[in-house]
């Protein structure tokens, strides 16, 4: 069997070198370091935010632009907007196939979301109606708003557009 030995040594404090320069200037950096990162990670509980959290971009006036759905050609559109506060209001057609509604939703920062409501006459004369649900980012002078869902409405003999995605500038 090994026998392992200790030794225990009790120096006084007034043996203890003192500290050196070197070893002092460490704890003070040291000390100033924690305390750098103490107060960094305090204070306010609030996250930073977006540079345009707070401010709606205005998207009131006329626009124009396409609307593109998966299931229908290409068409030409125009929406005329008004704004108050957030809240958007306004009017969209599309002379190439008589589609026409309302848009109403909201802005936050440079985010809309909001419905389109649909009314167009098929070939046999039938009134199709419907909504989409639209959302996507604008700014003073572009939209990019998308519907995956696309027009939900009645029975229509004309197929309701669907994977809506309308592109628009400002005019």
């Amino acid at each position: 069997m090994t026998r392992i030995h200790f030794t225990v040594t009790i120096v006084s404090p007034s043996a203890v070198a003192p500290a050196s320069y070197e070893e002092e200037a460490m704890r003070v950096a040291l000390i100033v370091c924690v305390a750098a990162c103490v107060s960094a990670c305090s204070g306010s509980s609030v996250a930073p935010s977006d540079v345009s959290a707070g401010t709606t971009t205005n998207i009131a006036g006329s626009w124009n632009g396409t609307i593109i759905s998966t299931n229908n050609d290409t068409q030409q559109v125009k929406l005329s907007l008004t704004q108050s506060g957030s809240n958007v209001s306004g009017t969209w057609d599309s002379p190439s196939v008589s589609w026409s509604g309302q848009v109403s939703g909201a802005v936050s920062g440079s985010a809309f979301s909001g419905q389109f409501t649909f009314s167009g006459t098929a070939a046999n004369g039938t009134v199709c109606t419907g909504s989409a649900n639209v959302a996507g980012s604008v700014t003073a002078s572009t939209m990019s708003l998308t519907s995956a869902s696309g027009v939900v409405g009645g029975s229509c003999p004309a197929p309701l557009p669907i994977g809506l995605k309308i592109d628009l500038q400002r005019q």
